[in-house]
């Protein structure tokens, strides 16, 4: 068998994705987002493998951010905190 040209190896691990959903907003009007990576395919697993390198750089993330304007209203109270 041949040996895997560059552009085929990058091909192939193009075929592992990461996908980002947002599943929605808790009590403070932040944004939740998950982060999950695809199944990793018998190819990628076998270059994986070669590499010693993992089949899934993470599992699952989960991240808040803050709304636009939570930011706002919290701005005013923590310079009133500020001495002067």
């Amino acid at each position: 068998m041949d040996k895997p040209r560059w552009q085929e190896i990058v091909r192939i691990g193009n075929t592992q994705k990461i996908v980002t959903t947002t599943t929605g907003k808790n009590q403070e009007d932040e944004t939740i987002f998950i982060r999950r990576c695809s199944e990793p395919n018998e190819k990628i697993q076998t270059i994986y493998k070669a590499l010693n390198y993992k089949s899934y750089p993470f599992l699952k993330r989960k991240s808040v951010v803050q709304s636009s304007e939570g930011k706002k209203n919290k701005i005013p109270i923590l310079q009133n905190l500020s001495p002067g």
